[in-house]
Order: structure tokens, then C-alpha cells, then sequence
């Protein structure tokens, strides 16, 4: 045999050598991620599981929440026929009690002042009301009360108190009611 003839069949004999040595890897490669595999489609099928568990419950929240909206319509239309008033009439309803609230604190009538916003998608007017009274520490405390066990709707947005001139202490609020439109 020729020396040129040798070094092939040797070249030969390590590619083969090297091709077998990369398969074998490539084998236990596969078969490792083989034995792999099952744990982590496992894993994945009890994700699945889970997330199909809770959008079921989110399902029946859902359809709980549907069934029980005309309830809560009637409740809402209640409460907005109770608590509001309707829009025409409204100013003087409201000088009127709290003129009431203020006789019936001890207190003389106070000046109000109103600032109406725009009605909203429902027909819901805001309207802020400013109000001064002046008079004794218990009597405001009266007055306060007052509000806060209306029949209407009085939200106090701010309440102030500094000296006043001949009645004690003078009380300025800010508030917020609402008319029906």
C-alpha cells in the first residue's frame, strides 16, 4: 500500500470516529431530554388544570353578578329616588333645610351659595354648596349633626372654623348634594 492510500483510509477511520463519538452524544441527548419530557408536559397539563379551575370560577362569579344586577338596579334606582332630589326645586329644598338644620341647632340662618356642574351620563347634577353660620361650639356641633342625619344627601367636602364676630365661632363649609335630572 502506497503511504498516500494509508493516510486516507486513516483520515477516514477518524472522521468515522468522530461522526460515531457526535451521534452517541446526540443519543444521549435525546434520551435524557426523552426521560425529561413527561415531567414537564406533567407539569404543564396541572398548569392547564389550574388555569381552566380558576376561569371556571371566574365563569360563575360572572354569571352571579348577572343574575343579581336587576337587584342591584332597583336598589341604585332607590336609593337615587330617596337620597336625591329631583333637579327642579332643588336650590330652595336645600336653603330649607338647612335653614331647619340651623333653627333647630340654636343657630341663625346662614348665608348659602351654589356652583351646579354639568349632569353627568345618568343624569346626576353635582351641586356645591357653600355655607357660613356662626354661633356656640355645641350648637355647630348640632348643626353638623344635622347634616350628617339629613334625609338627603350632604356631602361635606370641607369644614372650617375661625372667630367670629359677636355669636362665638364661625363655621364655613363646603358641601356636595345631588339633584336627579
Amino acid at each position: 500500500m502506497t503511504p498516500a492510500r494509508t493516510n486516507w483510509k486513516g483520515a477516514v477511520r477518524i472522521a468515522l470516529a468522530v461522526l460515531l463519538l457526535a451521534d452517541a452524544a446526540l443519543a444521549g441527548v435525546l434520551w435524557q431530554s426523552a426521560a425529561e419530557h413527561p415531567t414537564t408536559a406533567r407539569k404543564r397539563v396541572e398548569q392547564l388544570r389550574e388555569q381552566d379551575r380558576q376561569l371556571a370560577a371566574d365563569v360563575r362569579r360572572a354569571s352571579d353578578i348577572r343574575e343579581e344586577l336587576p337587584q342591584v338596579r332597583k336598589q341604585c334606582e332607590t336609593f337615587l329616588n330617596d337620597a336625591l332630589r329631583p333637579s327642579s326645586g332643588g336650590y330652595s329644598a336645600i336653603v330649607a333645610d338647612l335653614e331647619k338644620m340651623a333653627t333647630e341647632a340654636g343657630l341663625p340662618p346662614s348665608t348659602v351659595s351654589f356652583r351646579q356642574k354639568p349632569p353627568d351620563k345618568q343624569g346626576i347634577i353635582e351641586v356645591q354648596v357653600t355655607a357660613n353660620v356662626e354661633g356656640s361650639y355645641a350648637a355647630l356641633v348640632k348643626f353638623v349633626n344635622g347634616l350628617e342625619r339629613a334625609k338627603s344627601l350632604y356631602l361635606i367636602d370641607t369644614l372650617s372654623l375661625s372667630t367670629g364676630h359677636e355669636r362665638g365661632i364661625r363655621m364655613s363649609l363646603l358641601l356636595r348634594t345631588y339633584f336627579r335630572g
